[in-house]
């Protein structure tokens, strides 16, 4: 190749990022000769000046400018670029890692069409050059480096590139004829930077140039490492700025995100990752309503990622489901329109090598999906998370949220479409072909077995005990002489104890009782201020939020019996005294524990309040010291289940994969793109709904709120929308 190439690296900031950078340049050989420009901003690190130099002495190739004062990321690399009148460049960030004949493949793509002024390769962190996911930063996908990655762009995008609006300033390729005709950055107007190269491209375009994706190229991007505090504020400003230099800028790049013309190469990517991988595709389908159940399927995905990829598949409102590429929320998925793409599910699944499945719930699943483990011939398993094979009703209570083991009460509050016999005999069909049925405690299989005797039953605690098992001893921290600090986690609905707990708090507050209730969470409607509310929490902001509230004993407030409860896990890694109610999992969960009490789950409000001033006068007689968890318990059998058992060491031979089919694949992402769109708007119903819940927060709202009974609330929420309230607000 006759081209010579600038690579410019402006350096700031980020030590060891700048490092691996320059590291990844020199170790990738290139036939396209290249002279690596490293320009020191005047770094206030003196360990980057030594770095640099010591760098440029060991490396014929390589040449060192030095700024004397901080001049900013536009001038400076202005300065680079205008150190030659032949070359091309590449402006590099100092916090990217490049691999492989990357540069020569920038050079391909640029030699096949004269018009082409700048390239932009993938990365995991480029706005509309990002991948997996369109527009979104993301780590690196597990188990994958650059290289390897890479790799596989050259492989499946061989010689592919996309229009774009605008180039992505962290791997930036320029022609130089185009960067003479259009002239170099404007430091003017963009100062220290952010902006500068999407003004650039723009007036690339009006003199006829083409800015484009480099579809077989992808290079890592740390993202914000050199000025991170400032990115906010800078790019508030030169989106202004750009706005008034290119009034349709905003314009093309919102048409160009709808668009998405490189859906097809990131696609083939992501497949091609799922098919070489050596790992076992497991496909877990579940509901749409987050909780425990989403939890415990990101929780396995982790555990296991060293042996499994994870596709997940939950239904979407107006019918249909989405499979996801991954157990997290930023994963990427493609929309299935069902009945009718069945047969293309099917497809899509054969062409990733799925080898087993798992059912996690099939709330809002179109039943075709029931059949996937015919069609696919696969094994599968079934997770019992709740009650809901047994008649729809997830938790086992009656109009009130009142636990009762009366299947005739529980329809009271969750009426079955068909009889009883119908919807179990449906359900058994199931159950029944499952190659093991899951469930997480005892009482679940108990209760289970009343109405399905006869299945493959195995009884393991999710991951999280395998993981944190021994709990940590017990330390009371109340030492006497101040109200008791009681708290209740979690988002209360009433069976989850919401109404006791406001009962109980108003009740103390009347007798002026040294007790004092805490809710670190959120109920399902405005409490009485007996109750001192502290919002919605994350799990990992727990410990901030356990160390500022200082609390005495939790209190788990079910009138439901759980069936594992995570949160109860969390508790029991802090370490603190514990009340929980005698159903569901909880007494085989603390079975043993010192400073743990089960109490009846029907206890009354004055029984509370007197429980709880008998444990106020114990606690501060407690020895100061931690008092270990001996014998802790574990489910005979259920022992590293999931880590040892889980995956069985034979799964069906599979077969030679199917090669992907380009104009199948693009018909599926255009479905998929358009079905997304739908789903980004509230219905009419969705908005009456938000509005009725604003409503609620006033003092007259809450007043209603009370008179009106939960089953008539759950039946309205239900008929107006069957989203979670907090996907709706997402909204």
């Amino acid at each position: 190749m006759s081209r010579v190439v600038d690579i410019i690296v402006p350096v700031y900031g980020g030590r060891e990022a700048l490092r691996r950078c320059l590291a990844s340049v020199v170790n990738s050989p290139q036939q396209t000769r290249y002279r690596l420009l490293l320009i020191n901003d005047a770094s206030p690190d003196p360990g980057i000046g030594e770095d640099l130099r010591r760098f440029a002495e060991e490396h014929n190739h390589v040449e060192l400018l030095e700024n004397e004062e901080n001049l900013g990321f536009v001038a400076t690399v202005n300065r680079g670029m205008a150190l030659s009148d032949e070359h091309d460049v590449v402006l590099l960030n100092s916090d990217t890692e490049v691999a492989n004949d990357w540069l020569d493949r920038l050079v391909n793509a640029a030699e096949r069409d004269p018009k082409i002024g700048t390239l932009t390769p993938f990365s995991n962190n480029a706005t509309i050059c990002s991948f997996p996911r369109f527009c979104q930063s993301s780590p690196l996908p597990r188990q994958w480096n650059v290289a390897s990655l890479d790799a596989l762009f050259r492989q499946v995008n061989a010689g592919e590139v996309v229009d774009i609006p605008t180039g992505v300033g962290f791997c930036q390729y320029i022609r130089r004829q185009c960067l003479e005709e259009t002239g170099l950055f404007d430091v003017e107007r963009f100062g220290r930077g952010y902006g500068e190269e999407n003004d650039f491209c723009r007036r690339a375009a009006g003199l006829g140039w083409r800015n484009v994706l480099c579809c077989d190229v992808f290079v890592f991007h740390e993202g914000g490492v050199s000025f991170s505090h400032e990115q906010a504020e800078r790019i508030a400003h030169a989106q202004e700025i750009l706005q008034q230099l290119h009034p349709d800028y905003h314009v093309l790049v919102e048409q160009h995100i709808r668009e998405d013309p490189a859906r097809l190469p990131r696609a083939r990517v992501l497949l091609e990752m799922l098919r070489t991988s050596r790992r076992k595709k497991v496909l877990h389908l579940t509901h749409h309503l987050g909780g425990g159940t989403k939890k415990h399927i990101r929780e396995l995905s982790a555990w296991l990622a060293e042996d499994m990829d994870a596709l997940v598949m939950r239904p979407v409102e107006d019918g249909g489901a989405m499979l996801s590429f991954g157990a997290t929320d930023a994963a990427p998925g493609l929309f299935f329109s069902l009945p009718q793409m069945y047969p293309q599910l099917l497809e899509l699944l054969r062409l990733a090598g799925v080898s087993r499945l798992h059912f996690h719930h099939t709330l809002g699943l179109e039943t075709c999906l029931w059949g996937l483990p015919h069609d696919l011939q696969l094994p599968f398993d079934i997770t019992l998370h709740d009650y809901y094979f047994i008649n729809a009703h997830p938790s086992q209570t009656d109009a009130k949220g009142r636990y009762t083991p009366d299947l005739d009460a529980q329809r009271s509050s969750y009426p079955l479409a068909v009889s009883l016999k119908e919807w179990q005999d449906n359900q058994r069909q199931l159950l029944q072909r499952a190659q093991r049925v899951i469930a997480p405690s005892a009482w679940v299989v108990r209760e289970f077995r009343r109405y399905y005797p006869g299945l493959n039953y195995l009884l393991a605690w999710h991951p999280d005990s395998e993981e944190h098992m021994p709990w940590p001893a017990v330390e009371s921290p109340y030492r006497g002489g101040r109200p008791l600090r009681v708290l209740v986690l979690g988002a209360l609905s009433p069976e989850k104890g919401a109404d006791t707990l406001e009962a109980v708090a108003i009740a103390a507050q009347k007798k002026a009782a040294p007790l004092e209730f805490h809710l670190l969470g959120y109920a399902y409607r405005p409490l009485a201020e007996a109750v001192i509310e502290h919002g919605a929490y994350s799990e990992e902001a727990l410990p901030r939020h356990l160390q500022e509230l200082q609390p005495d004993i939790v209190w788990f407030t079910a009138l439901w019996p759980e069936t594992y409860s995570y949160t109860l896990s969390e508790m029991l890694l802090s370490g603190l005294p514990i009340v929980a109610p005698d159903i569901g999992a909880f007494p085989e969960r603390l079975q043993n524990r010192p400073l743990t009490w089960i109490a009846p789950w029907n206890y009354s409000p004055e029984q509370w309040l007197q429980w709880f001033m008998q444990k106020r006068s114990l606690l501060a007689q407690q020895d100061t010291r931690a008092q270990p968890w001996r014998n802790q318990p574990m489910p005979r059998g259920g022992e590293k289940f999931y880590r040892e058992h889980y995956l069985p060491e034979t799964e069906p031979v599979q077969q030679a994969l199917p090669a992907m089919d380009d104009a199948w694949l693009e018909n599926l992402l255009l479905q998929s793109r358009q079905a997304e769109g739908r789903r980004g708007r509230l219905s009419r119903k969705e908005r009456l709904l938000m509005h009725l819940l604003a409503l609620r927060q006033g003092r007259v709202g809450r007043l209603v709120s009370r008179l009106v009974p939960v089953n008539v609330q759950r039946k309205l929420k239900r008929k107006l929308s069957r989203k979670p309230i907090h996907e709706l607000h997402r909204k």
